[in-house]
C-alpha cells in the first residue's frame, strides 16, 4: 500500500475538495471498485461499486458510512478515518447553517407583524396535504414507472416492444453485475448514465441500457483510447470516476457553418445529408445489423474510418468527418454515396 494513502488528513473547504482527496485516496491505493468493494465487504462495509463511481464522480458531501467503508477498503488506519469523519462532520456543520440561514431569510415576512399563530388548525371541509415520498422511493418507483412505460410504449414502427423482463443480474454480491450491456434495466444502469451525464455526454437518465447509451459508452471508448466494445465493464467505471471528460462537440449552429462551407456548390443538400445521417451529433455511432459502427455526422463505417487511415477518436472530430465527406463528395460530384431515408 502506498504510504501517501495514510498521510493526516488535510482540511477541506468545499464539498467538492474533499470528494477530491477521496478520489486521491482511490488513486493511491492502486485498487479497483471491484476491489475495493470485495475490501470493504471483508471489513464488515457495503460498498458497491456502483455505489462507489456515484460517491467519487459528484461534488456534494457523501453519506459517513460510505466514506468509512471506502477508508477502510483502503487500509486507513481508524485514526485517520477518525480525522476523515470530522472534516466531514464540520463541513455538514457548515453547510447546513448556510442552509438555515438562507431558509431564515426566505421565511422573513415582507410586512411590519412577524407574529405567528402558535396552533394553526385546517379549516373544515380542507383537505390535508399529501405525504411526499422520501427520495429514494421516489426514485425506485421512477424506475417501476419507466419499466412498465418501456415495455407498453408503441415505438416508432407501430410495433409494441416485446414483453421481457430486465435483464439486470440482482444475484450480484456487490450489488451490480460484473459487466453493463444493451438491454439491462435499474439502478447500476441509471448510475452509469449518471457519470455520462456528468463527463459530458447527453443521454436519456432513465436507467435503461438502449442503443442511445451504448452509443454513448462507445463515444467515451474511442475518446478515451479503451477498447470499444459498448458494454461498461469495471474499467470503464473507473474512467468515468476520474477527472477525463469529453471534450465539448460542435453546435448546430457551428456544424451548419462549416458544411456551407465546404459544400457552396450545395450547402442546403450538405446539411439536410447530415442532419439525416446523424441529427447533425458528432458523436453519434450506430450499430448496424452485422455488428459493424458507423461514426460521426457522415456515420462512415468502420472499414471507411479504416480506408482514411485514422482512428474511431479521429472518426468523431467533426471537423475531419466533414472533410472527409467532402472527398468522397468531390469524386462523383454529389451526396450518392449515402443512403439516408428520412
Amino acid at each position: 500500500m502506498d504510504d501517501a494513502v495514510r498521510n493526516p488528513v488535510p482540511q477541506a473547504a468545499t464539498a467538492g475538495e474533499y470528494v477530491a482527496m477521496l478520489r486521491d485516496v482511490r488513486r493511491r491505493s492502486g485498487l479497483t471498485y471491484r476491489e475495493l468493494a470485495r475490501r470493504a465487504s471483508a471489513a464488515g462495509h457495503w460498498l458497491p461499486p456502483s455505489t462507489l463511481a456515484t460517491m467519487l464522480g459528484r461534488t456534494t458531501l457523501p453519506r459517513e458510512r460510505t466514506v468509512v467503508a471506502l477508508l477502510a477498503a483502503c487500509g486507513t488506519p481508524a485514526a485517520e478515518v477518525e480525522r476523515w469523519l470530522e472534516t466531514r462532520r464540520d463541513l455538514e456543520a457548515r453547510l447546513g447553517e448556510q442552509g438555515r440561514g438562507e431558509s431564515d431569510a426566505e421565511r422573513t415576512p415582507a410586512g411590519p407583524s412577524t407574529t405567528v399563530a402558535a396552533d394553526i388548525r385546517p379549516s373544515v371541509g380542507s383537505v390535508p396535504p399529501r405525504p411526499v415520498a422520501p427520495w429514494p422511493a421516489r426514485r425506485w418507483l421512477r424506475l417501476a414507472l419507466l419499466a412498465v412505460l418501456g415495455v407498453l410504449t408503441v415505438g416508432v414502427t407501430g410495433a409494441l416492444r416485446p414483453l421481457t423482463p430486465p435483464t439486470v443480474d440482482s444475484a450480484s454480491t456487490v450489488g451490480c453485475p460484473e459487466v453493463l450491456r444493451q438491454g439491462m434495466y435499474g439502478p447500476c444502469v441509471l448510475s452509469l448514465q449518471e457519470h455520462l451525464v456528468a463527463d459530458g455526454l447527453t443521454v436519456p437518465v432513465d436507467g435503461w441500457f438502449g442503443p442511445d447509451t451504448t452509443s454513448r459508452v462507445m463515444v467515451f471508448q474511442a475518446l478515451g483510447g479503451l477498447p470499444v466494445s459498448g458494454t461498461a465493464d469495471e474499467r470503464l467505471f473507473d474512467e468515468l470516476a476520474g477527472d477525463r471528460k469529453v471534450p465539448p462537440s460542435w453546435s448546430e449552429d457551428r456544424i451548419g457553418k462549416h458544411l456551407r462551407r465546404t459544400f457552396p456548390e450545395d450547402p442546403a443538400g450538405a446539411v439536410q445529408v447530415a442532419r439525416c445521417l446523424s441529427g447533425l451529433d458528432p458523436y453519434r455511432v450506430e450499430v448496424v445489423e452485422d455488428g459493424s459502427r458507423r461514426w460521426g455526422l457522415f456515420q462512415f463505417s468502420d472499414m471507411e474510418v479504416s480506408r482514411f487511415g485514422v482512428d474511431r477518436q479521429t472518426a468523431l472530430d467533426a471537423a475531419w468527418n466533414i472533410r472527409a465527406a467532402r472527398e468522397v463528395w468531390s469524386r462523383t460530384g454529389d451526396f450518392g454515396h449515402w443512403n439516408c431515408a428520412a
